[in-house]
């Protein structure tokens, strides 16, 4: 192979933006001579050994590389990450430095689906096997739209000769799963080689090295891509859930162009990608997927050759001593290593803070964190002066500590600082609760530069802490600042202004009062991702602390083609009495839409925890694998509507006149709509109200939901808008999964966006319900409407048969005493006798937003439909 100057991407990134979705996987290779038979039909690749050493972790000890193939689990650490797991039957490449294990052939985890992946790349520990710090999730490495479907993986060499370990997986490229059907024409160009990927480790190296292989049976050289825009030799990483992207040219920043090699910071150990003599060029990073051109390369006529592509370059902790591990494999002078501490203005060290290196020239240059006494170990280019700037949540910015070019240490003090400290109690009873602290500094806080790495709070904010016992404690400069304690919708709040000095402890009392009468009522969120899912960084404990702060009683966990349960995590953590956790999962289309499956049971036999298995497969058969399901979970139409293949209404074309996608694609076998996807209900009345509003029209019994779909707690909350059921009870202890569905299937739910809403039809009907009208066609409801006081309620809309009848201020209830703000207005509506069936539904919202909670969400909440019968 022969690999000429790198190309600039440019055509298929633009293709990924469009469709927001993971296009495609990435490549790289290196060298071995092919047969010396002329015939070049007969060229092909060996296979190695099904097993390989018997003990690839004695590496270690005997001062070898060794590869061979997992017999046991015994005394092997799993992946930090908690997703991809290693089985017997994988295969590993073991030595003094690092563990990396390869996927065994046959269905894989993740996207690819294929196998012979590198599923784990560890540090070693004292008995030669992985520390399980490993955050290396999955690399897409392939052809165009192509990856060797293994038909074997097998050891080429143990490293018993002392020499270099090889792990080989051999088979055909084919087109990746996820990527066939419509996308297909975005890709024309398909080879169908037969092909080899080469894994290989040598003593001593903190490098796994990429070989690939191709056959070209034919008489004329293959261009993959050396002189067009958009070489066929890609790099599609699915790490950005449990790593940071970082290169040396940006930094933390998105990349711009091309770059010597792409980093993952996994904290304790990352991991960096590149080819060797070539830069890579990036193309996008979208919805967790970071995508990234090789240069693109010549296969030689009737040749069966492979070639050192790519290494794979391990090290830590931090992006220093990552960067420090990238140096040493490429051959560069290592950095100078500087040493200090970072104290507060008592001279105690500061646990956790960052620390940033920073050169002469502004170019962010490393990041690393100091240990639980304060101090770091850093490098910094030999003979060049730097600035260290340290970082840490509840300090003042601080501008940069200079350290000289021959300087080997530094003494960094932060400026003196202050604390608050909140007890928030449950007025009724005076225990502590859950609830959400935040933290708004007077003075405008100074942004981290993006390169940094380290995202801010939005809202003004310096914290959002979610307490579960009522406890918080954080730092803050010296001061003024505005202390808000609250604990989702239906409790009042604490919103005080503060000032704290230097060197002072401040208490703030919370005391909380549950004003809003929710009783026999528990709400959910069924849209809620995490680490698991590829597009969101957020730990998994913290979304779910985050969802009990805000009062949200069903938390729901909807990884995308992954199932993870939520309760098991809640009894772990001792908050059964405040919720019930359950599983699902967005089942995540590449072509025509996302779909909430509710419940899901996880099965770890079963690829990607037992997700549904899409590919290939149009809707109508998508469905009936759901209805066959175990838990006969209910379907739910995430987002629906508003273009992108996200949008299942809008890639079917559902022509709101019929009810109807288009033919031989369309099926309406769901039940219920995600109306409401963190927004609420004016911003939805042209999109999925409407398509709602026509399938009712169309004679369809399909019910509303609405969801967070939260990604990023930054600026995404958990709960808003929120699900609310009936049970007849309060107690989440008392719920099942199954309760849990039946109830959504009932219809019988209301939407809360900050209004809690209870509708009821002339003879104590139910959303969902029939209700038989009397004398004239005539039916009177209740609504009754509350708020706790800090959120507005305003107007009831009464909307019949998809048209606003009537809308009207919503009636104070005489003589309420408060602290919340209730209102009962009582609507007649009439039947229509010339329709086949006639609805009701009711819309209730206020004005402002929900600040100091949810700055920028208005109040809102809903109710599913009542039908009229004469």
């Amino acid at each position: 192979m022969r690999c000429p100057s790198l190309a600039a991407p440019s055509f298929r990134a633009l293709l990924c933006v469009l469709v927001q979705v993971p296009l495609v996987a990435a490549c790289s290779g290196p060298d071995e001579e092919p047969p010396g038979a002329t015939d070049c039909s007969a060229l092909k690749f060996e296979v190695g050994d099904p097993n390989g050493h018997k003990d690839p972790f004695g590496a270690k000890a005997a001062g070898q590389a060794r590869a061979g193939k997992v017999a046991d689990l015994a005394g092997i650490a799993q992946p930090g990450h908690g997703r991809q797991r290693i089985e017997p039957g994988d295969f590993v490449l073991a030595n003094d430095k690092i563990v990396v294990f390869i996927e065994d052939k046959d269905f894989s985890d993740g996207y690819a689906r294929f196998g012979g992946e590198i599923l784990s790349i560890d540090k070693a520990n004292a008995e030669g096997k992985p520390t399980g710090v490993s955050m290396y999730t999955e690399t897409l490495t392939g052809i165009s739209v192509e990856m060797i479907d293994p038909t074997s993986v097998t050891v080429l060499k143990d490293g018993s000769d002392g020499g270099e370990a090889v792990v080989r997986v051999a088979g055909k490229l084919s087109k990746i799963p996820f990527m066939q059907g419509p996308l297909s024409y975005l890709f024309p160009r398909t080879y169908e080689l037969e092909a080899v990927y080469d894994y290989v480790l040598r003593p001593g190296e903190e490098r796994v090295t990429m070989r690939m292989g191709l056959v070209n049976a034919t008489n004329e050289p293959l261009d993959l891509g050396v002189e067009r825009p958009d070489p066929d030799e890609l790099l599609g990483f699915f790490h950005n859930s449990n790593t940071q992207l970082v290169t040396s040219e940006f930094g933390f920043a998105e990349p711009k162009g091309r770059v010597a090699w792409a980093g993952f910071d996994g904290g304790d150990f990352g991991f960096a990608f590149r080819i060797p003599d070539h830069e890579l060029a990036y193309g996008l990073t979208v919805s967790g997927f970071s995508l990234f051109y090789g240069p693109g390369f010549v296969v030689d006529a009737c040749s069966a050759n492979s070639v050192d592509r790519a290494d794979i370059i391990a090290g830590g902790p931090d992006y220093d001593g990552l960067g420090e591990a990238v140096r040493r494999v490429t051959g560069e002078a290592p950095w100078r290593e500087i040493k200090g501490k970072v104290e507060d203005a008592q001279g105690n060290g500061i646990a956790s803070a960052w620390l940033h290196v920073v050169g002469a020239d502004g170019a962010y240059l490393s990041r690393t964190r100091t240990d639980a006494e304060g101090a770091f170990v850093v490098h910094a280019p030999p003979g060049a002066s730097v600035t260290l700037v340290p970082q840490k949540q509840g300090y003042a910015p601080h501008m940069g500590f200079g350290v000289g070019a021959n300087e080997g240490t530094a003494t960094i003090p932060l400026d003196p600082n202050g604390t608050i400290h909140v007890v928030a109690k449950d007025t009724a009873t005076g225990a502590g609760l859950p609830v959400r602290v935040q933290v708004v500094p007077k003075d405008a806080l100074i942004a981290t530069p993006e390169a940094f790495g380290v995202p801010d709070e939005v809202n003004g904010r310096l914290h959002q802490v979610f307490a579960m016992d009522g406890n918080a404690t954080v730092s803050v400069p010296p001061g003024e600042h505005t202390v808000i304690v609250s604990r989702g919708y239906e409790w009042e709040l604490l919103s005080t202004d503060v000032t704290v000095a230097a060197g002072q402890t401040l208490e703030v009392p919370a005391n909380l009062a549950h004003s809003v009468d929710s009783t026999g009522v528990m709400c959910a969120d069924f849209h809620i991702h995490s680490q698991f899912s590829a597009d969101s960084s957020d730990r998994i404990e913290q979304k779910l602390r985050s969802a009990i702060a805000d009062g949200l009683d069903i938390p729901v966990s909807s990884e995308h083609e992954w199932v993870v349960d939520f309760q098991p995590l809640v009894q772990e953590m001792g908050l059964s009495p405040w919720a019930f956790g359950m599983a699902s999962e967005e089942l995540t289309t590449f072509t025509w839409g996302h779909f909430g499956v509710l419940p899901m049971t996880p099965d770890l036999t079963k690829a990607n925890n037992g997700a549904v298995d899409w590919i290939g497969k149009d809707p109508k058969d998508v469905f009936a694998l759901v209805r066959a399901l175990p838990d006969n979970p209910v379907l739910i139409v995430n987002h629906p509507s508003g273009g992108g293949f996200g949008a299942y209404f809008s890639a079917a074309g559902l022509d709101r006149k019929t009810g109807k996608g288009r033919d031989g694609f369309w099926s309406d076998d769901f039940d219920a709509i995600e109306v409401f996807n963190d927004s609420d209900f004016e911003a939805n009345r042209k999109d999925s109200i409407a398509d709602w509003f026509a399938l009712l029209e169309a004679g369809m019994t399909v019910w509303a939901v609405g969801s967070s779909d939260s990604h990023y707690l930054r600026t995404s909350p958990v709960g808003y808008p929120r699900t609310c059921l009936p049970f007849g009870h309060d107690d989440p202890t008392k719920l099942t999964k199954l309760l849990v569905r039946d109830a959504v299937g009932s219809g019988a739910a209301t939407i809360s966006g900050g209004l809690f809403m209870t509708a009821t039809g002339p003879n104590g009907e139910a959303p969902g319900q029939m209700v038989k009208t009397g004398a004239g066609g005539m039916a009177t409801f209740t609504l009754t409407i509350e708020s706790a006081s800090w959120v507005d309620a305003s107007t009831l809309e009464t909307i019949v048969n998809g048209a606003t009848v009537s809308t009207e201020p919503l009636v104070p209830v005489d003589g309420w005493a408060g602290p919340s703000k209730k209102f009962v207005n009582q609507v007649t509506v009439t039947l229509d006798p010339s329709r086949p069936r006639n609805w009701v539904l009711f819309h209730a919202k206020g004005g402002g937003d929900l600040a100091p909670l949810h700055p920028g969400r208005r109040p809102f909440a809903a109710s599913n439909p009542f039908f009229l019968t004469p």
